[in-house]
């Protein structure tokens, strides 16, 4: 779990300081999408950390201060997109987000109701199998009484 927050914060670090090194070196501002697509996958990441409820004190301090640094630097690109005229395209990106975002989150639902499926399955498998185990020499030995008799 530490691993697994600690890179969050290292994506995050590193969408972080190569948009404000784009912002400063260049006026296009296509070339940040692909670090707006990290920080938004950051941002599912953290809040399904975050949800799952399993993160120690640290961690839990970490995640908002990295939720915090996301939501700082997600106003920054807003800016860039509206001081540069585009603020139609800074719109259709965050709709784009909104998308993928639900994309992912149906995605894991998905692989957890999958997962879920298959450990019901298993149980059912394992009670079939006990009751073979247990019950077939019972049945056995009544038979062989009937039979010997």
């Amino acid at each position: 779990m530490v691993g697994e927050i600690a890179a969050i914060i290292a994506g995050v670090n590193a969408a972080t300081s190569a948009i404000k090194r784009v912002a400063e070196t260049t006026n296009d501002i296509s070339s940040i999408s692909s670090f707006l697509s990290s920080l938004g996958g950051a941002e599912v990441e953290l809040a399904r950390k975050q949800n799952e409820g399993k993160l120690s004190e640290a961690d839990a301090v970490k995640a908002a201060l990295a939720k915090k640094q996301i939501q700082e630097t997600m106003a920054e690109i807003k800016d860039l997109f509206l001081v540069s005229g585009n603020s139609a395209l800074y719109s259709e990106a965050m709709q784009a987000m909104a998308d993928a975002r639900k994309a992912k989150q149906a995605e894991l639902a998905k692989a957890a109701a999958a997962k879920k499926q298959f450990r019901a399955d298993m149980r059912q498998l394992a009670a079939v199998i006990g009751g073979v185990v247990l019950f077939l020499p019972l049945v056995l030995f009544v038979l062989l009484q009937l039979v010997t008799r």
